[in-house]
């Protein structure tokens, strides 16, 4: 999740084969709270994508649509504005509203139905604002979609707040969702209204609108439309709840009677020492060994680290201009450290000025000693993935390699063929390979991220010439599988060429080449992709695991490219944000250990957004509740040896650089631990190793 995504599920193909429908009529009529009084209908709307489904004047449009002529405030449920998805749609559409002048509105009532699974949308926004309020809107409210309903009346009250101009934002589940747009009922309150009707806003005035920010974060980086108990309301607060914290956890260690050094299980017996952390499988079981010998189970934690950059959110627009969407930015010389420009963007970080105000001098070692009390507290044991603290030296963590970027890209991928490749790998990951070869803290490497090959890659590969290692290799195994006769592969691939070195540079239509073939080609770039990686490893550091490259089980991958890798990677992770644990059931037959480095449970609270639907809950309780039920029955698999919660902390409510600005924290931006949570995962984490032990 760290630079991506979010995930397509495995039912994508009939999503792209939906794309060639159109959306019926919808006859579903849903009572708005307002029933008595009449809509607005003035003025005029502007689409930021023009409508590809639905009725005109709508459908089409590319310019200005009436409001009282266009099929949104028309007041029927039978018409409507559609937006198809595919490989290439926008993630979000918008629709800004030009009343013409000032109203005081009671409530805006948005419809969106629709008539099957492939319509809807995740997330919807409603902004305004009055002819005085030039630089920015506010927003009347956010609805995240939940359930299975077709039928969404999104009713948001505006108290006879003042707007001449509303902006709907529609965002995707997905890039094939289709949304559909019913009905934007907009109800007039009482007090006075606009004394001057002024001239419609143009298309280039109405684009303009909808490149405004909205008013989001307070000084604290908090949802400024909400209150709740413990929002942060001064610096004082913040230090009182260090104090406190820092009270309660003071006794806070690692149970040495249960537990060796390393976390390692102490009644589990004792195997044997290698000085490093290794697997082994006992009584079919799999199980980590400590490098004192003790089973370990990995209950890690993703991205625990201040410094991490997808916890800070820009604070320009790409144009360089200033995003208003804060009350108060941090003050740049007193909280200077908060502040990034680096390959990942200019951001700034609320975390950090709120961990400087919060802990005071020496922040980051308060912080630090706070944080590891706290994952001893809640049962955790490990850094997983991404950044960790820099100064903890002993606790268990594992070790991302990343791709490196001048690689030869295909797509998310990279030439794995390349006869460059692995000395531009070998030259990236050498130097840490060498500084941390003897450390007994690490588990082991990961490479890559949510990379895998599947028929996709295989597709853009047949297209290029002879000068691609990836399309060389294609060739040289067909022409090896088929005894190098030319003849006989003409007429498998359709093509009509007189050499293997004429099929070289020759386009190939994947739609011709057998499913076999295809498999066979994905397999060979699989372990020659995790053959190097390992290679390498080893050659710097013949001490510690190879964990894979957190594959996620549907998507960019195939069974393939993964079944490959099994012979080759010491355990095989992946990152699944998702509430089954019967994926594991996919790779059951390679006996290979298994790990689940990226998932979380979300909600949509306090201005953030849930990561996807299967892992959305109601509630902060709700996201413990739904943690227990998924890694317990992780844990109950003899293949399953731990997982990595993504993250410690929550996004910035204002977005990173990418608008994710989701509820996934053990923590909030605040500092403050999600307590009751936390809770529930520090009874669950503890019972986890029996449950690995006796199988549920």
């Amino acid at each position: 999740m760290r630079d991506r995504k979010k995930r397509k599920a495995g039912w994508i193909g009939s999503l792209i084969m939906a794309l060639v429908l159109l959306m019926p009529a919808i006859a579903v009529h849903r009572e708005h709270a307002h029933a008595e009084s009449v809509p607005l209908k003035t003025g005029n709307y502007y689409y930021s994508l023009a409508p590809n489904a639905g009725q005109l004047p709508d459908n089409g449009a590319a310019g200005l649509v009436s409001s009282e002529n266009g099929v949104i405030m028309d007041g029927l449920t039978t018409t409507y504005a559609g937006w198809m998805g595919s490989a290439t749609a926008a993630g979000t559409v918008q629709v800004v509203i030009d009343l013409l002048k000032d109203y005081p509105i009671d409530a805006i009532n948005v419809v969106l139905n629709a008539p099957n699974s492939y319509w809807g949308f995740k997330e919807l926004t409603v902004k305004y604002r009055s002819e005085a309020t030039m630089d920015y809107y506010y927003i009347a409210g956010k609805y995240v979609a939940s359930g299975t309903s077709l039928n969404n009346s999104v009713n948001l009250p505006m108290d006879n707040k003042t707007a001449r101009f509303i902006v709907i934002d529609m965002k995707r589940a997905h890039a094939y969702q289709h949304i559909p747009l019913t009905e934007v009922r907009i109800y007039k309150g009482t007090g006075e209204e606009g004394t001057v009707q002024s001239a419609a806003y143009t298309v280039e005035q109405m684009q303009l609108e909808l490149k405004k920010d909205a008013l989001m974060a307070d000084k604290y980086g908090q949802w400024v439309y909400e209150t709740w108990d413990g929002k942060v309301a001064s610096d004082n607060q913040l230090r009182q709840e260090y104090a406190a914290e820092a009270g309660a956890l003071q006794d806070v260690k690692l149970n040495k009677s249960k537990y060796d050094p390393y976390g390692g299980i102490k009644n589990g017996g004792h195997y044997k020492e290698t000085g490093y952390f290794r697997l082994q499988q006992i009584d079919g079981k799999w199980w980590f060994i400590t490098p004192d010998g003790y089973k370990f189970f990995l209950k890690g934690v993703d991205a625990a680290s201040i410094w991490e950059w997808g916890y800070g959110t820009p604070y320009k627009k790409a144009d360089g201009t200033p995003r208003n969407v804060f009350q108060e930015l941090p003050d740049p010389a007193a909280y200077a450290p908060a502040y990034a420009s680096d390959i990942n963007g200019e951001r700034v970080s609320f975390l950090v000025a709120n961990i400087m105000k919060k802990y005071g001098s020496n922040f980051e070692a308060k912080w630090e000693s706070i944080t590891k009390k706290r994952l001893i507290d809640w049962g955790f044991n490990a850094f997983s993935k991404w950044s960790k603290p820099r100064f903890i030296r002993d606790f268990p963590y594992l070790e991302l390699l990343q791709d490196p970027m001048d690689l030869k890209r295909i797509q998310w991928t990279y030439d794995v063929f390349d006869p460059q490749a692995p000395s531009i790998i070998e030259a990236a990951i050498a130097p840490r390979l060498k500084e941390v070869r003897n450390d007994r803290w690490l588990i082991g490497y990961t490479y890559d991220n949510e990379a895998g090959w599947n028929a996709d890659i295989v597709k853009t590969v047949l297209t290029y010439g002879a000068d691609s290692a990836a399309k060389q290799a294609f060739v040289d195994q067909v022409a090896a599988k088929y005894n190098q006769d030319i003849i006989a592969v003409n007429g498998i691939l359709g093509t009509s060429v007189e050499s293997f070195d004429d099929l070289k540079a020759t386009s190939i239509d994947i739609a011709n080449v057998p499913a076999e073939i295809v498999s066979d080609y994905i397999r060979l770039a699989s372990s020659t992709y995790f053959s190097t990686v390992k290679r390498i490893i080893k050659k710097y550091d013949p001490n510690h695991l190879f964990l894979g490259s957190s594959i996620v089980p549907t998507w960019r991958t195939s069974l393939d490219w993964d079944s490959a890798a099994m012979g080759v990677v010491d355990a095989f992770s992946v990152d699944n944000y998702s509430n089954d644990p019967s994926w594991i059931a996919r790779y059951a037959s390679f006996n290979k250990p298994l790990l689940n480095l990226e998932f979380t449970f979300s909600s949509s609270q306090h201005g953030l957004s849930p990561v996807n639907g299967s892992t959305s809950v109601s509630g902060t309780k709700e996201r413990g509740s739904a943690f227990e039920a998924f890694v317990e029955g992780q844990a109950a698999n003899p293949l399953f040896v731990g997982s990595g919660w993504f993250s410690y902390y929550d996004q910035a409510v204002t977005g990173r650089r990418d608008n994710e600005n989701f509820n996934l924290g053990l923590v909030n931006q605040q500092d403050q631990p999600y307590t009751d949570m936390v809770q529930i995962m520090k009874t669950v984490n503890a019972g986890l190793d029996a449950i690995h032990e006796n199988g549920g």
